[in-house]
């Protein structure tokens, strides 16, 4: 076998070892700046009784705003550093004068990208594997974790509906780090903003349908939507810069 040639930008992460483990860390540093061209969204936006919101919220120092909430997958295949699949839950929240996005679930197919997420910004990121299919008539994506189908999402772009666009940003994070004796460390909400540096290509708002379906370790059945008002079908690129790609701590709990 040849030599291995070194990587310049390995060997730039081993020596800042600022993620574990040092002698190679699994989330790319610097992880900002990162990009993702023809990043598909499909966000469905959902109605359910606001007892339900209220009750996955009483643990945060969050209160919704809203009846609605997105479910949504994102393929970021493309992405530059860390590729992956992504589903997940975003309510509409109020904290203090602030409002925003607050996701209650939230699954990805790639360790890198979940530690990336979860680590050093409070996403609720577990391991799960989406698959994203779309055609010329249909978009569906289908997220399984630990062998069962926990997410079936399915939109269909021949059938245009109108709604009101639900708050989904900035997102309000909840991060959390423990100390190795079970207790907490420390408790903040960070704050992060990509979408002013998002470019839109297309936009389609369609009649959509949502199945959820939960586990012990994740009862997204009880978030399963009363109403599907209808869903948007977006394709853009994605950047994560440096002025807006980072998170920023807004208060500490």
């Amino acid at each position: 076998m040849g030599d291995v040639k070194a990587d310049p930008e390995q060997d730039h992460r081993v020596q800042s070892g600022n993620n574990m483990p040092i002698q190679a860390p699994l989330i790319p540093n610097p992880f900002v700046p990162y990009n993702c061209p023809y990043n598909a969204d499909l966000m469905i936006v959902c109605r359910t009784d606001r007892a339900i919101l209220d009750k996955y919220l009483a643990p945060t120092p969050f209160e919704a705003i809203d009846d609605r909430y997105v479910v949504y997958a994102s393929d970021s295949t493309r992405c530059d550093k860390t590729p992956f699949m992504d589903m997940g839950i975003i309510v509409p929240v109020r904290w203090g004068d602030r409002t925003g996005g607050y996701f209650l679930f939230e699954h990805e197919d790639n360790d890198s990208a979940i530690a990336a997420g979860r680590d050093p910004w409070g996403y609720p990121q577990k391991y799960a594997e989406t698959a994203f299919e779309e055609s010329d008539r249909a978009v569906r994506c289908r997220t399984t974790h630990k062998g069962e189908t926990i997410m079936d999402l399915c939109c269909d772009l021949t059938k245009p509906v109108k709604f009101e666009p639900v708050v989904m940003t900035p997102h309000l994070n909840i991060h959390v780090q423990p100390v190795p004796d079970g207790r907490i460390l420390n408790k903040r909400i960070i704050e992060r903003d990509t979408s002013p540096d998002f470019e839109l290509e297309s936009e389609r708002k369609v009649a959509a349908t949502v199945t959820l379906r939960g586990l012990p370790s994740d009862p997204l059945h009880e978030l399963q939507p009363r109403e599907v008002l209808g869903a948007s079908f977006v394709i853009g690129h994605f950047h994560a810069t440096e002025e807006n790609g980072w998170s920023r701590t807004v208060a500490e709990l």
